[in-house]
Protein backbone atom coordinates (compact mmCIF):
# COMPACT_ATOMS: atom_id res chain seq x y z
CA UNK A 1 0.00 0.00 0.00
CA UNK A 2 1.45 3.62 -1.07
CA UNK A 3 0.04 6.77 -1.88
CA UNK A 4 -0.30 7.83 -5.55
CA UNK A 5 2.77 9.81 -7.37
CA UNK A 6 0.48 12.47 -8.56
CA UNK A 7 -2.05 13.09 -5.42
CA UNK A 8 -0.30 15.85 -4.01
CA UNK A 9 0.64 17.71 -7.08
CA UNK A 10 -2.19 20.54 -8.48
CA UNK A 11 -2.76 22.34 -5.31
CA UNK A 12 -2.64 26.33 -5.93
CA UNK A 13 -1.05 29.03 -4.07
CA UNK A 14 -3.05 30.93 -1.66
CA UNK A 15 -6.12 27.94 -1.03
CA UNK A 16 -6.83 26.27 1.70
CA UNK A 17 -6.88 22.21 0.54
CA UNK A 18 -8.41 19.24 1.84
CA UNK A 19 -7.69 15.97 0.20
CA UNK A 20 -8.80 12.79 0.64
CA UNK A 21 -5.52 10.75 -0.81
CA UNK A 22 -5.99 7.90 -3.02
CA UNK A 23 -4.79 4.54 -1.78
CA UNK A 24 -4.06 1.46 -3.89
CA UNK A 25 -5.34 -1.83 -2.68
CA UNK A 26 -4.55 -4.78 -4.90
CA UNK A 27 -6.06 -3.44 -8.37
CA UNK A 28 -8.61 -1.07 -7.08
CA UNK A 29 -7.96 1.98 -5.50
CA UNK A 30 -9.73 3.52 -2.06
CA UNK A 31 -9.73 7.01 -0.49
CA UNK A 32 -8.10 6.88 2.98
CA UNK A 33 -7.16 9.11 5.30
CA UNK A 34 -7.86 13.23 4.66
CA UNK A 35 -4.51 15.58 4.63
CA UNK A 36 -4.85 19.39 5.12
CA UNK A 37 -2.37 21.40 3.79
CA UNK A 38 -2.75 25.11 3.88
CA UNK A 39 -0.42 27.04 0.85
CA UNK A 40 0.34 30.51 2.14
CA UNK A 41 1.59 32.87 -0.99
CA UNK A 42 -1.58 34.30 -3.22
CA UNK A 43 -1.22 33.05 -6.61
CA UNK A 44 -4.10 35.06 -8.30
CA UNK A 45 -3.03 38.05 -10.14
CA UNK A 46 -6.40 40.03 -9.07
CA UNK A 47 -8.00 40.58 -5.69
CA UNK A 48 -10.55 37.40 -5.30
CA UNK A 49 -13.67 37.33 -3.81
CA UNK A 50 -12.29 35.66 -0.83
CA UNK A 51 -9.64 38.46 -0.49
CA UNK A 52 -12.43 41.23 -0.21
CA UNK A 53 -13.98 39.85 2.31
CA UNK A 54 -10.44 40.01 4.34
CA UNK A 55 -11.00 43.51 3.08
CA UNK A 56 -14.05 44.20 4.54
CA UNK A 57 -13.45 42.40 7.82
CA UNK A 58 -10.10 43.24 8.65
CA UNK A 59 -9.34 40.16 9.12
CA UNK A 60 -8.35 36.34 7.63
CA UNK A 61 -10.96 33.29 7.04
CA UNK A 62 -10.08 31.57 10.30
CA UNK A 63 -11.80 28.18 9.56
CA UNK A 64 -11.89 25.07 7.21
CA UNK A 65 -14.98 23.43 5.46
CA UNK A 66 -16.17 20.10 6.79
CA UNK A 67 -15.25 17.27 4.32
CA UNK A 68 -16.21 13.60 3.96
CA UNK A 69 -14.80 11.92 1.10
CA UNK A 70 -14.28 12.96 -2.47
CA UNK A 71 -16.01 10.44 -5.73
CA UNK A 72 -16.80 11.44 -9.04
CA UNK A 73 -17.60 9.42 -12.12
CA UNK A 74 -15.46 7.25 -14.73
CA UNK A 75 -13.07 8.88 -17.05
CA UNK A 76 -15.99 8.91 -19.77
CA UNK A 77 -18.63 10.63 -18.01
CA UNK A 78 -20.88 8.19 -16.54
CA UNK A 79 -22.07 7.60 -12.96
CA UNK A 80 -20.59 4.72 -11.26
CA UNK A 81 -22.21 3.89 -7.87
CA UNK A 82 -19.72 1.79 -7.04
CA UNK A 83 -16.73 3.74 -8.57
CA UNK A 84 -16.84 6.91 -7.41
CA UNK A 85 -13.33 8.81 -7.23
CA UNK A 86 -11.85 11.61 -6.35
CA UNK A 87 -11.84 14.32 -8.68
CA UNK A 88 -7.89 15.68 -8.72
CA UNK A 89 -6.90 18.87 -8.10
CA UNK A 90 -4.83 21.38 -10.56
CA UNK A 91 -3.37 24.55 -10.75
CA UNK A 92 -5.73 27.30 -11.85
CA UNK A 93 -3.30 28.41 -14.03
CA UNK A 94 -1.88 31.92 -14.05
CA UNK A 95 -4.85 33.66 -16.42
CA UNK A 96 -8.07 33.25 -13.49
CA UNK A 97 -10.00 35.77 -12.50
CA UNK A 98 -14.18 35.95 -11.44
CA UNK A 99 -15.52 38.69 -14.47
CA UNK A 100 -19.25 38.38 -12.10
CA UNK A 101 -20.89 36.71 -15.08
CA UNK A 102 -23.38 34.32 -14.33
CA UNK A 103 -24.09 33.39 -18.07
CA UNK A 104 -24.36 29.86 -20.38
CA UNK A 105 -22.78 31.38 -23.20
CA UNK A 106 -19.66 32.51 -22.82
CA UNK A 107 -18.61 32.97 -25.80
CA UNK A 108 -19.21 37.31 -26.05
CA UNK A 109 -17.08 39.75 -24.78
CA UNK A 110 -19.25 42.20 -22.90
CA UNK A 111 -17.50 45.42 -23.50
CA UNK A 112 -16.94 45.04 -26.77
CA UNK A 113 -19.64 42.98 -28.41
CA UNK A 114 -17.52 40.68 -29.93
CA UNK A 115 -18.48 37.24 -29.92
CA UNK A 116 -15.58 34.63 -30.15
CA UNK A 117 -15.46 32.35 -33.37
CA UNK A 118 -14.42 28.51 -33.00
CA UNK A 119 -15.89 25.13 -33.98
CA UNK A 120 -18.97 25.03 -31.71
CA UNK A 121 -18.81 23.36 -28.16
CA UNK A 122 -21.71 22.72 -26.01
CA UNK A 123 -21.02 21.69 -22.42
CA UNK A 124 -22.61 19.79 -19.99
CA UNK A 125 -21.57 19.72 -16.05
CA UNK A 126 -22.93 17.18 -13.32
CA UNK A 127 -21.77 17.81 -9.74
CA UNK A 128 -22.09 14.42 -7.82
CA UNK A 129 -21.41 13.97 -4.03
CA UNK A 130 -19.74 10.88 -2.23
CA UNK A 131 -22.86 8.84 -2.40
CA UNK A 132 -23.21 9.66 -6.55
CA UNK A 133 -26.26 11.69 -6.30
CA UNK A 134 -26.51 15.17 -8.39
CA UNK A 135 -25.56 18.40 -6.32
CA UNK A 136 -27.94 21.36 -6.72
CA UNK A 137 -27.76 24.83 -6.25
CA UNK A 138 -23.41 24.89 -6.56
CA UNK A 139 -21.84 27.30 -8.86
CA UNK A 140 -19.12 26.49 -11.74
CA UNK A 141 -17.01 28.39 -13.68
CA UNK A 142 -15.05 27.79 -16.38
CA UNK A 143 -12.32 29.50 -18.40
CA UNK A 144 -10.21 29.33 -21.29
CA UNK A 145 -9.01 30.56 -24.36
CA UNK A 146 -9.69 31.26 -27.40
CA UNK A 147 -8.85 29.80 -30.92
CA UNK A 148 -5.50 31.29 -31.17
CA UNK A 149 -4.35 30.32 -27.77
CA UNK A 150 -5.91 33.85 -26.11
CA UNK A 151 -7.31 33.86 -22.54
CA UNK A 152 -9.20 37.33 -21.58
CA UNK A 153 -7.95 39.71 -18.88
CA UNK A 154 -4.51 39.57 -19.49
CA UNK A 155 -1.63 41.15 -21.45
CA UNK A 156 1.49 38.76 -22.63
CA UNK A 157 -0.80 36.68 -24.65
CA UNK A 158 0.83 35.16 -27.55
CA UNK A 159 1.73 37.18 -30.27
CA UNK A 160 1.89 39.77 -27.77
CA UNK A 161 -1.15 40.38 -27.84
CA UNK A 162 -3.08 42.37 -24.42
CA UNK A 163 -6.59 41.41 -23.36
CA UNK A 164 -6.75 43.61 -20.76
CA UNK A 165 -10.53 44.41 -20.03
CA UNK A 166 -11.75 41.88 -21.98
CA UNK A 167 -14.13 38.91 -20.42
CA UNK A 168 -14.83 36.44 -23.17
CA UNK A 169 -14.90 32.58 -22.69
CA UNK A 170 -15.52 33.36 -19.15
CA UNK A 171 -18.76 32.27 -17.33
CA UNK A 172 -20.86 31.19 -13.92
CA UNK A 173 -23.90 28.40 -13.86
CA UNK A 174 -26.03 26.75 -11.16
CA UNK A 175 -26.47 23.74 -10.85
CA UNK A 176 -30.14 22.27 -11.25
CA UNK A 177 -32.06 20.03 -9.16
CA UNK A 178 -30.08 17.17 -11.47
CA UNK A 179 -26.46 18.26 -10.51
CA UNK A 180 -26.32 19.74 -13.70
CA UNK A 181 -25.81 23.08 -15.83
CA UNK A 182 -24.63 23.88 -19.23
CA UNK A 183 -22.52 26.06 -21.90
CA UNK A 184 -22.11 27.32 -24.70
CA UNK A 185 -18.71 27.97 -26.21
CA UNK A 186 -16.14 27.39 -28.60
CA UNK A 187 -13.58 24.48 -28.70
CA UNK A 188 -10.03 25.90 -27.11
CA UNK A 189 -7.15 26.15 -28.84
CA UNK A 190 -3.93 26.04 -27.74
CA UNK A 191 -0.82 27.87 -26.48
CA UNK A 192 2.95 27.42 -26.22
CA UNK A 193 3.39 24.84 -23.55
CA UNK A 194 0.57 23.37 -23.02
CA UNK A 195 -1.85 20.62 -24.29
CA UNK A 196 -5.89 21.85 -25.30
CA UNK A 197 -7.43 21.96 -21.99
CA UNK A 198 -10.75 23.96 -20.52
CA UNK A 199 -10.53 25.06 -16.52
CA UNK A 200 -13.00 24.75 -14.29
CA UNK A 201 -14.18 25.97 -10.21
CA UNK A 202 -16.84 24.17 -8.39
CA UNK A 203 -17.67 26.76 -5.55
CA UNK A 204 -19.70 25.23 -2.19
CA UNK A 205 -19.37 28.08 -0.12
CA UNK A 206 -17.56 31.82 -0.62
CA UNK A 207 -14.31 29.76 0.83
CA UNK A 208 -14.12 26.68 -0.85
CA UNK A 209 -13.67 25.44 -4.32
CA UNK A 210 -13.01 22.61 -6.25
CA UNK A 211 -10.35 24.12 -8.70
CA UNK A 212 -9.22 21.62 -11.88
CA UNK A 213 -8.94 21.27 -15.37
CA UNK A 214 -9.76 18.78 -18.05
CA UNK A 215 -8.36 17.27 -21.40
CA UNK A 216 -9.57 16.96 -24.37
CA UNK A 217 -9.04 13.27 -26.64
CA UNK A 218 -5.86 13.82 -28.74
CA UNK A 219 -7.71 12.65 -32.07
CA UNK A 220 -9.90 15.25 -31.57
CA UNK A 221 -7.55 17.89 -31.09
CA UNK A 222 -5.71 16.63 -34.37
CA UNK A 223 -9.28 16.92 -36.45
CA UNK A 224 -10.27 20.12 -35.02
CA UNK A 225 -7.10 21.60 -35.31
CA UNK A 226 -7.18 20.57 -39.12
CA UNK A 227 -10.24 22.62 -39.83
CA UNK A 228 -9.98 26.35 -41.52
CA UNK A 229 -10.67 28.28 -38.72
CA UNK A 230 -7.38 27.06 -36.71
CA UNK A 231 -5.34 26.10 -39.43
CA UNK A 232 -3.36 29.70 -38.37
CA UNK A 233 -1.83 27.76 -35.56
CA UNK A 234 -1.66 24.50 -36.65
CA UNK A 235 -1.85 21.43 -34.64
CA UNK A 236 0.11 21.32 -31.26
CA UNK A 237 3.50 19.43 -30.82
CA UNK A 238 2.11 18.44 -27.08
CA UNK A 239 -0.03 15.69 -26.32
CA UNK A 240 -1.96 14.71 -23.39
CA UNK A 241 0.89 12.17 -22.62
CA UNK A 242 3.68 14.75 -22.50
CA UNK A 243 1.71 17.97 -21.56
CA UNK A 244 2.97 18.90 -17.95
CA UNK A 245 -0.33 18.73 -15.96
CA UNK A 246 -2.18 15.37 -17.57
CA UNK A 247 1.03 13.32 -18.21
CA UNK A 248 -0.95 10.52 -19.75
CA UNK A 249 -2.94 10.01 -23.21
CA UNK A 250 -6.21 9.68 -21.23
CA UNK A 251 -5.54 11.22 -18.16
CA UNK A 252 -8.17 9.50 -15.01
CA UNK A 253 -10.83 11.45 -14.41
CA UNK A 254 -9.37 14.19 -16.35
CA UNK A 255 -10.48 13.99 -20.02
CA UNK A 256 -14.09 14.97 -21.55
CA UNK A 257 -16.41 12.96 -23.10
CA UNK A 258 -16.52 14.34 -26.78
CA UNK A 259 -19.08 13.70 -29.08
CA UNK A 260 -19.96 14.91 -32.25
CA UNK A 261 -23.13 17.62 -33.22
CA UNK A 262 -24.37 17.23 -36.29
CA UNK A 263 -26.82 20.18 -36.09
CA UNK A 264 -24.15 22.69 -35.08
CA UNK A 265 -21.28 21.45 -37.13
CA UNK A 266 -19.23 20.92 -33.83
CA UNK A 267 -19.12 19.36 -30.40
CA UNK A 268 -20.71 18.49 -27.51
CA UNK A 269 -18.98 17.68 -24.10
CA UNK A 270 -20.15 15.63 -20.80
CA UNK A 271 -17.91 16.01 -18.09
CA UNK A 272 -18.77 14.87 -14.07
CA UNK A 273 -17.71 16.20 -11.14
CA UNK A 274 -17.35 14.48 -8.11
CA UNK A 275 -17.25 17.11 -4.82
CA UNK A 276 -17.42 16.94 -1.00
CA UNK A 277 -21.59 17.82 -0.36
CA UNK A 278 -21.38 21.42 0.84
CA UNK A 279 -22.41 21.34 4.48
CA UNK A 280 -21.25 24.88 4.88
CA UNK A 281 -17.76 26.98 5.99
CA UNK A 282 -17.53 25.94 10.24
CA UNK A 283 -17.67 28.90 11.18
CA UNK A 284 -16.75 28.96 15.57
CA UNK A 285 -20.09 28.92 17.16
CA UNK A 286 -19.17 31.54 19.00
CA UNK A 287 -17.88 34.99 17.42
CA UNK A 288 -15.78 37.54 19.74
CA UNK A 289 -17.85 37.87 22.52
CA UNK A 290 -20.66 35.87 21.10
CA UNK A 291 -21.38 38.07 18.22
CA UNK A 292 -22.41 35.92 15.27
CA UNK A 293 -23.16 36.73 11.41
CA UNK A 294 -25.14 33.67 9.93
CA UNK A 295 -25.48 32.99 6.26
CA UNK A 296 -28.37 34.65 4.39
CA UNK A 297 -31.40 32.14 3.64
CA UNK A 298 -31.77 31.49 1.00
CA UNK A 299 -28.53 31.54 -0.93
CA UNK A 300 -28.55 31.90 -3.93
CA UNK A 301 -31.86 34.21 -3.87
CA UNK A 302 -34.64 35.90 -5.85
CA UNK A 303 -35.40 38.64 -5.20
CA UNK A 304 -35.68 38.57 -1.09
CA UNK A 305 -33.06 36.56 1.54
CA UNK A 306 -32.87 36.81 5.26
CA UNK A 307 -29.97 38.07 7.29
CA UNK A 308 -29.64 36.59 10.57
CA UNK A 309 -27.26 37.98 13.64
CA UNK A 310 -26.68 37.82 16.90
CA UNK A 311 -25.50 40.40 19.70
CA UNK A 312 -24.05 39.43 23.13
CA UNK A 313 -24.62 42.89 24.29
CA UNK A 314 -26.39 46.44 23.73
CA UNK A 315 -24.51 47.59 20.48
CA UNK A 316 -24.10 50.41 17.66
CA UNK A 317 -24.99 48.45 14.97
CA UNK A 318 -24.63 48.73 11.20
CA UNK A 319 -25.12 46.25 8.47
CA UNK A 320 -23.98 46.80 4.92
CA UNK A 321 -24.54 45.54 1.83
CA UNK A 322 -21.29 45.96 -0.43
CA UNK A 323 -20.70 44.61 -4.71
CA UNK A 324 -18.13 42.62 -6.20
CA UNK A 325 -15.63 45.84 -5.98
CA UNK A 326 -16.44 46.95 -2.60
CA UNK A 327 -18.31 49.37 -2.93
CA UNK A 328 -21.46 50.06 -0.26
CA UNK A 329 -24.76 49.23 -2.36
CA UNK A 330 -27.17 49.81 1.04
CA UNK A 331 -27.28 50.23 4.84
CA UNK A 332 -29.84 48.04 6.43
CA UNK A 333 -29.45 48.49 9.45
CA UNK A 334 -27.78 52.12 11.52
CA UNK A 335 -28.95 51.70 14.93
CA UNK A 336 -28.30 51.11 18.68
CA UNK A 337 -30.14 47.69 19.14
CA UNK A 338 -29.65 45.84 22.35
CA UNK A 339 -28.36 42.24 22.99
CA UNK A 340 -30.36 39.44 20.89
CA UNK A 341 -31.32 37.70 17.72
CA UNK A 342 -32.42 39.89 15.32
CA UNK A 343 -33.52 38.91 11.31
CA UNK A 344 -33.07 41.45 8.88
CA UNK A 345 -34.91 40.82 5.09
CA UNK A 346 -33.08 42.27 2.06
CA UNK A 347 -34.58 43.28 -1.12
CA UNK A 348 -32.37 42.67 -4.46
CA UNK A 349 -35.18 43.64 -6.63
CA UNK A 350 -33.47 46.81 -7.85
CA UNK A 351 -30.12 44.57 -8.23
CA UNK A 352 -28.81 42.69 -11.12
CA UNK A 353 -27.95 39.17 -10.77
CA UNK A 354 -24.37 38.32 -9.33
CA UNK A 355 -22.40 37.89 -6.01
CA UNK A 356 -22.53 40.49 -3.32
CA UNK A 357 -21.56 41.07 0.89
CA UNK A 358 -22.99 41.37 4.07
CA UNK A 359 -20.73 43.24 6.70
CA UNK A 360 -21.79 43.41 10.17
CA UNK A 361 -20.16 46.51 12.59
CA UNK A 362 -21.52 45.76 16.20
CA UNK A 363 -19.15 47.45 18.72
CA UNK A 364 -15.50 45.80 17.89
CA UNK A 365 -16.93 42.94 16.21
CA UNK A 366 -16.53 43.29 12.45
CA UNK A 367 -17.86 40.22 10.11
CA UNK A 368 -18.85 39.29 6.57
CA UNK A 369 -20.23 37.04 4.48
CA UNK A 370 -21.14 36.28 0.44
CA UNK A 371 -24.66 36.24 -0.67
CA UNK A 372 -25.49 34.98 -4.97
CA UNK A 373 -28.53 37.34 -6.26
CA UNK A 374 -29.76 34.83 -9.29
CA UNK A 375 -32.77 36.47 -11.88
Amino acid sequence: MGIRNDSLRGWEYGEYVERDVVLPIGDRTTTGCTIIIILLFLGDSVMNRRNLIKSLTGAGIGSLVAVGKLFGSDSKGNLQRSTCFLTPQETQGPYYFDPNLLRQDVRQDTGTSAIKTGVPLALTFTVINSSCTPVPNVLVDIWHCDKDGLYSGYAGQPGGISTIGQNFLRGTQLTDANGMCSFTTIYPGWYPGRVTHIHFKVRLSSTTYVTSQFAFPDNINTLVYNTSLYLGRGQNSLTNATDSVFQNSSPEHEIITITTNSSTGGYDGAFTIGINAPTGVNDPIDQPDGYLLKQNYPNPFNPTTTISYHLANASDVKLIIYDVFGREILTLVDAKQPAGTYEVLFDGSTLSSGFYYYKLIAGNVIEAKEMLLVK
